[in-house]
């Protein structure tokens, strides 16, 4: 019981750290070629991020969807600008 309590209380907490999904009207303002603290700015803390392994200087950064807005949002940064956009609903 006191091994359970602990991984259940992390689980609790991990929920409430998770970034907001993205809007519509925040993603129809991002572009290729946008520097990654103007991206910051407009759609805050992803989820998750992916530093790309062979250091080629990629980073993918998610914004999950929920059961509101079932969108999840992968934007690659190369260099420290926006090179790809993705968006795709969650089933």
């Amino acid at each position: 019981m006191k091994i359970l309590l602990p991984a259940l209380a992390g689980l609790l907490l991990s929920s409430l750290l998770q970034a907001d999904p993205l809007p519509f009207e925040q993603f129809m303002h991002l572009h290729r070629d946008m520097s990654a603290s103007e991206l910051q700015q407009i759609a805050g803390k992803p989820d998750y991020v992916r530093k790309d392994p062979s250091g080629n200087g990629d980073t993918e950064l998610y914004w999950l969807g929920d059961i509101d807005l079932p969108y999840t949002t992968v934007i690659t940064l190369h260099q420290g600008q926006i090179s790809q956009i993705q968006r795709s609903k969650r089933l």
